[in-house]
């Protein structure tokens, strides 16, 4: 697994939004259009490395992770981090199995879960809402 960061004009440190996802094609489509609706991203091939660039300092606004993935944890495993480690960022889980109340229980920040296959529009829909949610 490659932990390579790649971010929206290589500044790692501006508040972003993570997208944690293994499936380097999923990965591209989602974050061309996030960064088309202006939002800047901030990339992770796992959730290791997720965990990595939080740990590190990155200003992360909300996260956007897969469930099932390589590494030591996986989506769920992220989130249930999060709940110490990144406390109150919004949460975005995509999955093709899991449910809303079962993520609720892991993480109160989970905010949505998006069955897949999904269209990153509809993703980034609901990450410009959260972004734009004074409560969030």
């Amino acid at each position: 697994m490659n932990d390579a960061i790649v971010t929206q004009n290589g500044v790692a440190d501006a508040p972003a939004v993570l997208v944690v996802e293994d499936e380097v094609i999923i990965r591209m489509m989602l974050v061309d259009e996030l960064e088309d609706a202006g939002i800047a991203v901030i990339e992770a091939d796992g959730a290791d490395a997720a965990v990595a660039i939080m740990s590190n300092g990155a200003t992360i606004r909300a996260v956007v992770t897969d469930v099932r993935m390589p590494g030591t944890m996986d989506g769920l495993g992220l989130a249930a981090w999060m709940r110490d480690g990144a406390p109150g960022v919004p949460i975005i889980i995509t999955a093709g199995f899991a449910t809303e109340p079962q993520c609720q229980s892991i993480n109160p920040a989970i905010t949505h879960v998006v069955r897949k296959p999904y269209r990153p529009g509809e993703v980034t829909r609901l990450v410009t809402e959260l972004l734009t949610d004074p409560a969030a």
